[in-house]
């Protein structure tokens, strides 16, 4: 829809949003006439191009291309942890060799891509393509995907970008927002599972007639697979879902769900239109007894079934990290990716007996070795002052010695000089 995060909608995406409003109308038009806010709730990420896209759905939808802008519900992109998970994952940050296993694995990039492939990427993109092919190819997706929709690429590239580089991003798509029940980390359930339980719980209650979210293409594909429309094991085109794509969910009075899906045209030149339509799309669904079975139709509680396959078994998912993530090291200013975790997941974060001072850089320290600091500096003073009291105490025994002795002293000398009167008298 846009050409990246921080940037505005293309003028060819905000037609294709016309278009889906239009798409939209003419399916359910009569179900939903004018805008209400007490019928139609819109929520967007935290992003301007996803934004401006619920804009020009809903403008077209109600009021055929009119500047009307009806409400759209965000939340700072921070703790947008519904819609834009792919985002601010704290946990996700923190274990970098997770992360970025994919990202940095240029082994598989040149097993996918030739030499001639990469050099006509680095001719296109800069020489550090040749250094670091895997970032090179993904980054050269998005950016390709975003030229086709402004403008006719060369034949070669367009080639390249369907064979080649398709295939990459669908792997670094299953690696970061696919759910994997055999992944360590498989406790948090799937990244879209917050969202896939809001729109089935939407669906379920019914308070409004139409709830309406724009989220990115991540956010998109990480719900199919949450659905199960889309697998880690095959090579589903939608692992990688195009600008304007689109997922309508639609229940009925006798407690079914259906599934559609659409994409726009793409490629510059084209009518940029739904021209197909709102076609079925297959998810999976699971019976009481435990069967699964796939269809575009099912009941409600069907789909809850599978989807809670991917549901979280522990508390906070966005912080959960296991020990060997290495974040809670203490006494030490941690790692960016550390410091992001902290902060957005400060309890437990140091882990047991430790606490965190947000003013040095979200640092973990021990309340052992604090205490123990603590109570060294105290037992340092009180053995001052029992040194200096003792010394007192010594100081008076040692003065009343002397003044003992010296009693004697006196004593024994008039004693003597007594003795010495007699002798002499």
């Amino acid at each position: 829809m846009g050409l990246r995060d921080a940037t505005q909608l293309t003028p060819n995406g905000e037609i294709m949003m016309l278009n889906l409003g239009k798409l939209l109308r003419a399916t359910y038009g009569t179900f939903i006439t004018s805008y209400d806010p007490a019928m139609y709730d819109t929520f967007s990420e935290y992003f301007d191009n996803c934004i401006q896209s619920a804009h020009g759905v809903l403008r077209a939808f109600f009021n055929k291309g009119s500047q009307f802008l009806p409400i759209v519900r965000h939340v700072p992109a921070e703790t947008d942890w519904l819609l834009g998970f792919n985002h601010n994952f704290p946990n996700v940050y923190a274990r970098p060799q997770w992360f970025f296993a994919y990202w940095n694995n240029d082994a598989l990039a040149r097993g996918m891509l030739s030499t001639n492939d990469i050099e006509m990427l680095s001719n296109e993109l800069g020489s550090w393509c040749a250094e670091k092919p895997m970032q090179c190819a993904l980054f050269a997706a998005d950016a390709l995907q975003s030229r086709i929709s402004e403008k006719r690429l060369p034949k070669q590239l367009q080639t390249l970008f369907q064979e080649k580089l398709l295939p990459i991003v669908y792997g670094w798509n299953k690696h970061t927002y696919g759910f994997n029940s055999e992944d360590p980390y498989a406790v948090i359930g799937s990244p879209a599972y917050a969202l896939a339980a809001k729109v089935l719980h939407d669906a379920e209650v019914g308070e409004k007639k139409v709830c309406h979210y724009s989220v990115h293409d991540s956010t998109i594909l990480g719900l199919l697979n949450a659905l199960g429309a889309i697998q880690l094991g095959d090579t589903n085109p939608r692992w990688l879902p195009r600008f304007g794509s689109v997922l309508a969910v639609t229940t009925y009075s006798n407690g079914n769900v259906s599934f559609t899906y659409a994409e726009p045209q793409q490629e510059a030149g084209s009518s940029l239109d739904y021209v197909s339509g709102l076609l079925p799309i297959t998810v999976r669904c699971k019976t009481f007894e435990g069967a699964e079975y796939m269809a575009s139709t099912c009941p409600l509680n069907d789909v809850w079934r599978y989807v809670n396959r991917s549901r979280p078994t522990v508390a906070d998912p966005f912080c959960y990290l296991r020990p060997e993530d290495g974040c809670d090291v203490l006494e030490t200013v941690p790692s960016e990716h550390c410091q992001y975790y902290r902060k957005y997941c400060p309890i437990g974060a140091c882990g047991p007996n430790a606490g965190l001072d947000a003013s040095r850089n979200y640092t973990c320290f021990s309340f052992f070795r604090r205490k123990f600091t603590k109570d060294y500096t105290l037992a340092s003073i009180v053995a001052g002052v029992c040194g200096g009291a003792v010394g007192l105490i010594v100081g008076f025994l040692i003065s009343l010695l002397l003044q003992k002795t010296e009693e004697k002293e006196v004593r024994r000398r008039r004693f003597v000089q007594m003795g010495a009167g007699e002798t002499n008298a």
